[in-house]
Formats: C-alpha cells, sequence, structure tokens
C-alpha cells in the first residue's frame, strides 16, 4: 500500500464531528475495535443500521476514511468489490448553461479542451449527466447541476484506473482540461 502519511480525509474533523458525534479519531479507535478484517458493505452496513446519528452517506465516507487510514486501501482506491481499481475525480463552476457544458463533450469539440483521448458517450439524461468510455482506459462519468440559467456545476469521475500513479496523472489531466473548458465555454459564443 502507498503511504497514507499526507493524506486527509475529505470531510474536516469538525464536520464529522458535527454530523456524526464522533471525530476522525473517535471513530478510528471505534473501527479498529470491530471492523478488522470485515469487507466494505459490511462495515458501511453496521455503522448505518447501529449508529442513530450516521446516514448512508456518512457511513461511506467513515468506511472509506477508515480503510485509507488502516491501509486497507489507498487514497482514491475503491472498495474492493470494484477490483481494488482507482478513481479520479475533477469538478468546475462553469458560467453556462448544462446544454452547453453537456455538448462540449460531443466530438469535434471534446478535442479542443479534452486530454488526448477519445471519448465515446454511451448514456446520460439530457442537462444532467453523460457517461461513456474512455479510449484510453476506464470509464467517465459527468454530472450537471443547474446552479442558474448560465452556471452549472460539472463534476467528473474517471473510474476503473488500474493503479494509483495513473490516477494520479489523470486527476491532474482532467483539473487542467476542466479549467481549459471553462476558458472555452465563459469566453466563446453563448
Amino acid at each position: 500500500m502507498s503511504d497514507t502519511a499526507d493524506w486527509k480525509p475529505a470531510a474536516s474533523d469538525e464536520a464529522v464531528l458535527k454530523a456524526t458525534g464522533k471525530d476522525w479519531a473517535g471513530w478510528r479507535a471505534d473501527l479498529d475495535g470491530w471492523a478488522g478484517e470485515l469487507d466494505h458493505a459490511t462495515i458501511a452496513r453496521r455503522l448505518y443500521e447501529e449508529s442513530e446519528d450516521v446516514s448512508g452517506w456518512w457511513a461511506q465516507m467513515i468506511t472509506n476514511s477508515w480503510e485509507v487510514m488502516t491501509g486497507h486501501r489507498q487514497p482514491h482506491q475503491r472498495a474492493c468489490g470494484n477490483g481494488g481499481k482507482f478513481q479520479a475525480s475533477a469538478s468546475k463552476m462553469v458560467n453556462a448553461s448544462a446544454s452547453r457544458v453537456e455538448s462540449a463533450f460531443d466530438l469535434p469539440g471534446f478535442a479542443d479542451w479534452g486530454p488526448a483521448g477519445v471519448f465515446e458517450k454511451t448514456s446520460g439524461k439530457p442537462g444532467k449527466s453523460v457517461n461513456g468510455r474512455w479510449s484510453e482506459g476506464g470509464r467517465l462519468s459527468v454530472w450537471l447541476t443547474t446552479k442558474s440559467d448560465d452556471k452549472t456545476q460539472l463534476s467528473l469521475s474517471h473510474d476503473n484506473i488500474d493503479d494509483a500513479e495513473a490516477c494520479g496523472h489523470w486527476k491532474a489531466e482532467w483539473r487542467d482540461a476542466l479549467g481549459r473548458l471553462k476558458t472555452k465555454l465563459e469566453s466563446g459564443p453563448k
């Protein structure tokens, strides 16, 4: 497993304490006492079912974080049910409508801002999501959240990445690409 010394949970100590009644040290001590070699789904289910203050979302967050803290999983690695693959994600607020953001994933426009490779759309909901295959390996899922007529939150997930090194590469590539997309959409014709 990779060194997790610099890794920090996605939620702060204050946020987890406010939402669940325990900080990260408290959850670490609790799960160290019983989670042992249980699989991800069993741990999350038990947290959700047995802890009054833990929603389904927090049960996943706590389980994921504990797995990284204890070396059961590397940062950005998916639960073992996904074959131990990795997930790179990036997001960006764009001053453009959801339909304009969505159409930017079509060819030839994607080639103007995306990383080197071909994105092949396979499914999605108009104005809400775009899913498809990535020629360089894995799948892309893009979620669009309309904030106003001309403002959209874009969240991208690149799944099924083979290893941590490739995950780091793609995380940086997608972050840069979404920056280029933002510039293109905000400076181009409306």
